[in-house]
């Protein structure tokens, strides 16, 4: 029931209580005679000279809602103000009024008052017992005002007000969860992006699934430690595009070693797999990308690191010099942050140098004339380049900084790469270059740390701090 309280303005002003707007009536009688009802789903009030009973009080301005004109009544014109209080609370709306949204948004009514029935209206409109009675949560995938009001026993409480903001960008706009009709294993199996793990920081965004055959794209974990890395793997190309994986304390730290063998991923289609016959006698070395060392805190993690789609041919030169060494700098700069999102590389498409295009495979190439794509064995891509992106997150002052490492793959003797009787040509060992996220982008045009929040990613790739990454222990002079 409704409960009222009257005060009576005859003589002495009665001292009560302040006034705060519920649902209900304010009804005020003049000395005339007049008697003037105002509900408060429809007006407000304000006091004027004070709050209502306090000293300096002189009367009220009733003003329509939304409506800068108000209505004057002065106390000493009145015999009697009542104000009408409701017993029903006013309903509850979430997500909360001014909420900005894509795609589709869920929304929940609550009333704090037992047994309260809610109706609720999404066309702008005040509710009634006429309007949609709240059944559950629903949802709205459009720019939306919802108004919503509980009723109990003939009692109405105050109108609930919520809009709802729909936009096309939700700050993330190349994030992977916005790719769709994805498909691993080259379409014989299907993932959801934000339950397979695309979502990670450390995931570049997947490439363009309209190529045939398609890439896959797979995750190794374990049950104790979780993701140990994640791979894209072009089956056009027989090649990795990269592998992916996060340092953390819960992973950085450990002595374990696996078995040090490789092995066929059978995860990938058969056809274009890769197989330790690839690189048998080829004078390549198999590899790493997430190196055996970096995953270190059990034995199941460690051999993860073995299967061959985690490999990329490089000569031992590279592999085990200026590449090894990086490999050491990335884990002492994993114990400098809370956590080092890292994406791991070689060019096995075209790349952008100083604005020039150019082969990111090596051409086999005898007395000035360019046959084909450099192979191991005939069979997978020589890169030219290899490459990090590497992105430290820090906790205490919730800040990222980032860098990219690019470096030339370079052999230390000649090598008859095409099967015949000639020099191949030896790439002089350079120091390797480090350059912002931007920049490795536009050489690569791989959209690295897609997933962070459009501003951030935005700010912390054209950024490359070199006094963070640099110090004596691990110099930016590779």
């Amino acid at each position: 029931m409704n409960q009222f309280k009257r005060i009576a303005l005859l003589g002495l002003i009665v001292i009560a209580a302040t006034f705060t707007a519920a649902a209900g009536n304010i009804v005020i009688t003049l000395k005339d005679g007049r008697v003037l009802t105002y509900s408060t789903s429809q007006y407000d009030v304000v006091y004027v000279g004070a709050e209502y009973g306090q000293p300096g009080a002189i009367g009220v301005k009733i003003y329509p809602k939304g409506n800068t004109t108000s209505y004057d009544y002065l106390f000493s014109q009145m015999s009697s103000y009542e104000v009408e209080v409701s017993d029903v609370a006013t309903p509850v709306i979430s997500p909360a009024d001014g909420t900005t949204f894509s795609g589709s948004l869920t929304v929940t009514i609550t009333c704090p008052t037992s047994g309260a029935t809610i109706y609720y209206t999404t066309n702008g409109s005040n509710p009634t017992a006429s309007s949609t009675q709240y059944s559950g949560a629903f949802t709205v995938n459009a720019t939306t005002t919802i108004k919503a009001r509980a009723y109990k026993n003939g009692d109405a409480s105050d109108v609930a007000t919520a809009t709802f903001t729909y936009s096309s960008t939700d700050g993330n706009a190349n994030a992977n969860w916005k790719s769709v009709n994805w498909n691993t294993n080259n379409g014989s199996m299907s993932y959801t992006p934000k339950t397979a793990g695309f979502w990670r920081l450390e995931v570049p965004r997947i490439s363009d699934v309209t190529t045939s055959p398609k890439p896959s794209w797979l995750q190794k974990s374990t049950s104790a430690y979780g993701v140990t890395y994640a791979v894209e793997w072009d089956n056009s190309k027989k090649a990795n595009r990269w592998s992916c994986y996060q340092f953390h304390a819960g992973n950085r730290d450990g002595s374990t070693t696996g078995n040090k063998e490789f092995k066929e991923d059978t995860e990938l289609p058969s056809a274009t797999r890769s197989t330790e016959d690839d690189y048998s006698g080829s004078g390549y070395s198999k590899g790493h990308l997430c190196p055996s060392a970096d995953r270190k805190k059990s034995k199941d993690q460690n051999n993860q690191t073995y299967y061959m789609g985690n490999m990329q041919p490089q000569w031992q030169a590279h592999n085990g010099g200026q590449w090894n060494d990086l490999e050491g700098d990335v884990r002492t700069w994993a114990n400098k942050c809370d956590t080092l999102y890292v994406v791991k590389a070689a060019t096995i498409d075209n790349v952008t140098l100083n604005g020039t295009t150019e082969n990111g495979i090596f051409s086999t190439t005898y007395n000035g004339t360019t046959y084909s794509d450099l192979k191991c064995n005939g069979v997978l891509p020589v890169p030219k380049y290899f490459y990090m992106a590497l992105l430290a997150y820090n906790k205490n002052s919730n800040t990222y900084q980032a860098m990219g490492i690019w470096t030339k793959h370079y052999n230390s003797g000649t090598k008859g790469a095409d099967g015949a009787t000639h020099s191949w040509p030896v790439i002089n060992i350079a120091s390797a270059e480090y350059i912002t996220i931007d920049e490795l982008e536009e050489r690569t045009g791989i959209d690295f740390f897609c997933n962070l929040p459009d501003d951030i990613e935005n700010a912390v790739e054209a950024t490359l701090n070199t006094s963070y990454w640099s110090s004596s222990s691990t110099p930016l002079t590779r």
